[in-house]
C-alpha cells in the first residue's frame, strides 16, 4: 500500500465514524490492565452506557476522546492519607492527583480503610473518614453503582420501613399492587423522603 492510499484508507475511517455519531464513550480505570478488573468495570458500566462503553486502562490510547468517567479501583490507607496532604507516590497516584487539580471528577470502586471498621480504634478510624470528606472535596468521591429510579414490592402492607428502605437505595417512586395499604407512617415518610408509593393498575 503506497502512501496515499494509506492516507486514503485513514481518512475514510475518520469520516465513517464521524458520520456515525462517533466512537463509543470511554471509562478510564487508574490502573494497570487487568483482565478480572476488565471485566468488573464493564459490568458496573453495563447499566449506564446502553450501547456499551470502552474500558480504558492508564497508558492506554483512548483515541483522543476525553474519558466520561475515571476509575480508580481501590484506594490504599496510604495512598488515601497522601493525596488528602496533596502528594502522590506512584504514577496511577500522580495521574489521580493531576486530574484532582484540574477539576476533573475521580470515583473509588473501593475505600481500604473501611476493610478495618471493626479492628481499627475510634479515633484513627475517624481519621480516615475525614480524609475521605476532604478529598470529596478535591472531587474523589466514591463509585454509586446504578440503580432504577423505581423500586417494586409485591407485599400489600406498605409499611415506613419499606419507604425508607427505598429511600436510602436512592429509589423516586415504590410501586406496589393496587389493593395495597399505605400505612400512615409510610406516606407520611413517603412525603418526608420525596419517594412516590405509585399503586400498579
Amino acid at each position: 500500500m503506497d502512501m496515499e492510499e494509506l492516507v486514503r484508507a485513514v481518512v475514510r475511517e475518520v469520516l465513517e465514524r464521524t458520520a456515525s455519531g462517533g466512537a463509543k464513550p470511554c471509562v478510564m480505570v487508574l490502573a494497570s490492565r487487568e483482565t478480572s478488573l476488565a471485566e468488573r468495570v464493564g459490568a458496573l458500566m453495563a447499566p449506564f452506557y446502553a450501547n456499551g462503553a470502552d474500558v480504558l486502562f492508564l497508558g492506554e490510547d483512548n483515541g483522543g476522546r476525553t474519558p466520561e468517567r475515571r476509575l480508580l479501583p481501590s484506594l490504599s490507607c496510604s495512598d488515601m492519607a497522601d493525596l488528602a496532604a496533596g502528594r502522590a507516590s506512584s504514577p496511577c497516584m500522580k495521574e489521580t492527583l493531576g486530574l484532582l487539580l484540574r477539576g476533573e471528577t475521580v470515583e473509588v470502586l473501593e475505600f481500604a480503610y473501611r476493610s478495618y471498621v471493626d479492628t481499627a480504634p475510634g479515633p484513627l478510624y475517624d481519621l480516615y473518614v475525614s480524609y475521605e470528606k476532604t478529598l470529596a472535596g478535591y472531587g474523589l468521591k466514591e463509585f454509586r453503582p446504578w440503580k432504577p429510579e423505581s423500586a417494586r414490592v409485591r407485599e400489600t402492607l406498605i409499611t415506613a420501613a419499606m419507604v425508607e428502605r427505598a429511600g436510602a437505595e436512592g429509589r423516586r417512586a415504590l410501586i406496589v399492587p393496587a389493593k395495597a395499604n399505605v400505612t400512615p407512617l409510610a406516606a407520611e415518610t413517603a412525603d418526608v423522603l420525596r419517594v412516590r408509593i405509585v399503586k400498579e393498575g
